[in-house]
């Protein structure tokens, strides 16, 4: 399917790119405005921010499916921070809606137009590959906070995950050649999810607790903007679960941040890549500095299935900020798990998918 993109540009001047390596995508972020006119809405306010000097992106998408773009792609847009605004090629917004029809309709056109301006820019249509400004493709607002900085929104991964898109999801959506392969009848197209209903003597805190996960976690996943719930309220655990919830990146995070001995914020920061690569170069007898180079290179031995030890587990925590969750927390085991993120982390980088860590796997997962 092709869609039709309106253009309603405005009338600004927009400063050169240093470089066309990241499409963004966003969402509103507006749980006040999910009405039938949410898109034009939003439009009319990011207008009015546009005017004033205040953020814009080039693209929102909504109404149904609807495509809107109200500036020039290949020049700055300022919704994503200082850091990534000078690289982003184009940045796109999903309105919200409360209409479950819409919904599907919106995210087909938001796949369909973040793959179409990957095509253009020239790099990857894969999903938050890789941590630094050198892993060009298409990236959530949410990988910009966490690798780039200049910004702290979490979009779009709330706003997807309560409507059944998981990131998983959402990245194979987004690497498929066709449009009917997006939310196929083997995907998920409706929710599917843990869910618990608040009762007397329940706490955010406790909810967490139980199901081994974070207040970060949840107040994320269900948009809350404090801790404070109320009995009956449903709440949302985790997605596209098979019996018991899965950890969050935040949850794992913090396990292995806490094994570094550095504070535990939940985020792949520089300060927790530089900590694991101290590790992994005590490990293999080179010197700590936190920089992956040649030295550590030429003593790192190549890993694969039936391998235990440190430096698998540092493998498993990048594969885990590179959003490789279903590995669980890093267990030091090179299984048939670590095996198949090997493979896919390998597919993401035009890598040789033979899920096995060798030189230039490490070159890629470390930089």
């Amino acid at each position: 399917m092709t869609y039709i993109i309106e253009k309603q540009l405005l009338t600004i001047n927009q400063k050169t790119l240093i470089s066309k390596s990241f499409v963004i995508a966003h969402e509103s972020g507006n749980a006040n405005n999910t009405g039938s006119l949410s898109l034009e809405n939003e439009i009319a306010y990011m207008k009015r921010m546009a005017q004033k000097n205040g953020s814009f992106t080039s693209h929102w998408v909504g109404g149904g499916g609807r495509i809107i773009q109200i500036a020039q792609t290949g020049k700055v847009q300022y919704g994503a921070g200082k850091n990534a605004n000078p690289h982003a090629y184009a940045q796109v917004e999903l309105a919200r809606t409360s209409n479950t029809v819409w919904f599907k309709k919106d995210y087909l056109a938001y796949v369909w137009l973040l793959k179409k301006l990957a095509k253009e820019a020239g790099v990857p249509n894969s999903l938050n590959t890789g941590t630094t400004l050198a892993s060009k493709g298409i990236k959530t607002h949410h990988w910009i906070s966490n690798n780039l900085g200049g910004t702290t929104h979490t979009d779009p991964d709330a706003y997807l995950m309560q409507n059944g898109i998981s990131l998983t999801q959402f990245a194979h959506d987004l690497s498929t050649t066709t449009q009917q392969e997006v939310l196929s009848p083997s995907s998920p197209t409706q929710p599917n999810h843990l869910y618990h209903i608040v009762v007397k003597g329940d706490s955010l805190w406790s909810i967490a607790k139980k199901y081994h996960t974070t207040l970060t976690w949840l107040k994320t996943i269900n948009l809350l903007s404090s801790e404070t719930i109320l009995i009956g309220q449903k709440l949302i655990i985790s997605t596209n679960f098979s019996n018991l919830a899965p950890l969050s990146q935040f949850a794992i995070i913090k396990t292995f941040q806490k094994t570094l001995g550095i504070k535990q914020d939940g985020l792949f920061g520089p300060v927790t890549k530089q900590s694991l690569i101290c590790l992994v170069q005590k490990t293999i007898g080179s010197k700590p500095d936190g920089y992956w180079g040649p030295e550590s290179a030429s003593k790192m031995r190549i890993l694969k299935n039936g391998f235990f030890g440190w430096d698998v587990y540092v493998v498993q925590a990048f594969l885990i900020g590179n959003y490789h969750l279903k590995l669980g927390p890093p267990d030091k085991q090179y299984g048939p798990k670590t095996t198949e993120a090997v493979k896919q982390f390998q597919l993401n980088f035009g890598l040789l998918a033979d899920g096995i860590t060798g030189p230039k796997t490490c070159q890629k997962l470390f930089s």
